[in-house]
């Protein structure tokens, strides 16, 4: 009884001093997490270190350029008062475009593209215009067809000389390329190319001979012409003065002593309405 008498003692909340592996578990760092984070910021840093690098036209200078093409007029010194202003600078920075433009504002340039060879090269590749014969007195015609604003002074006598009227100068451009190709076999040369209002041809030859074609048949004209320059015409060409296409079976020749008369072969209806 004594002892069911006595207060029961309440049991002493006991305190307990906190482990240090609970402290460091309390107090641990993200490690992965930051891991992570340096992994990312790192390289976009870089980048962005890089970028603000190479933005300095002072870094990574152009330091060769090269110019590549098929070149018969031009040469690197007369593209370089073009080329200098834009190179230098850096690859990067490189105004590729105005470039190209400056350089094709060169009336003897077709076209030019560049080529980057990091880190300091530039490869220039210039395609050259190819003048087939005099635009009267101050342009040429190019073989693309294109007209040349400029002039070769050392290619007189060499390549043709081109009339037209003012408003017949595309279609006459066309025409002499089309008889350059027709005529690029036969042995003598074309000197002249003329084309009326009415559109009517006639070509000089290098011998003085004028080749009257007219406006209608002109390839199927010269083919027979050049037909019966291989079976009649050849031997005796240097009197010729003038042959006239401008028939429709054959062609009529007048001799530089003012004789006329018409080709055995080919001309059997000298009558026949000219066109």
């Amino acid at each position: 009884m004594r002892a069911s008498n006595q207060k029961k003692k309440r049991p002493q909340a006991t305190r307990r001093n906190p482990s240090r592996s609970s402290l460091r578990t309390r107090f641990s760092l993200p490690w992965k997490s930051i891991a992570l984070t340096v992994l990312v910021i790192a390289p976009l840093a870089l980048v962005v270190g890089i970028y603000q690098w190479i933005q300095d036209p002072q870094n990574l200078t152009i330091t060769s350029v090269e110019v590549k093409g098929d070149l018969n007029i031009l040469d690197k010194e007369q593209l370089q008062p073009a080329i200098e202003p834009f190179t230098k600078t850096n690859l990067y920075l490189l105004d590729q475009k105005a470039l190209e433009a400056a350089i094709e504002s060169n009336p003897w340039v077709h076209s030019a593209s560049m080529t980057k060879i990091w880190p300091d090269k530039l490869i220039i590749r210039i395609h050259e215009q190819r003048p087939v014969a005099f635009w009267g007195n101050k342009e040429m015609l190019a073989e693309n067809g294109e007209i040349i604003k400029a002039s070769l002074p050392t290619e007189k006598g060499n390549l043709p000389l081109l009339y037209s009227p003012s408003d017949k100068g595309r279609n006459m451009a066309t025409g002499f390329l089309k008889i350059r190709k027709w005529m690029k076999d036969f042995p003598l040369k074309m000197v002249e190319f003329k084309e009326d209002r009415r559109g009517s041809w006639q070509i000089k030859l290098e011998n003085g001979m004028t080749v009257k074609i007219g406006r209608e048949h002109q390839e199927k004209r010269l083919r027979r012409f050049m037909v019966g320059y291989d079976h009649s015409l050849k031997k005796v060409i240097n009197n010729v003065k003038t042959v006239d296409l401008r028939y429709t079976n054959g062609f009529a020749v007048k001799w530089k002593n003012g004789r006329n008369s018409g080709d055995s072969r080919n001309n059997r209806n000298r009558n026949a309405t000219k066109g």
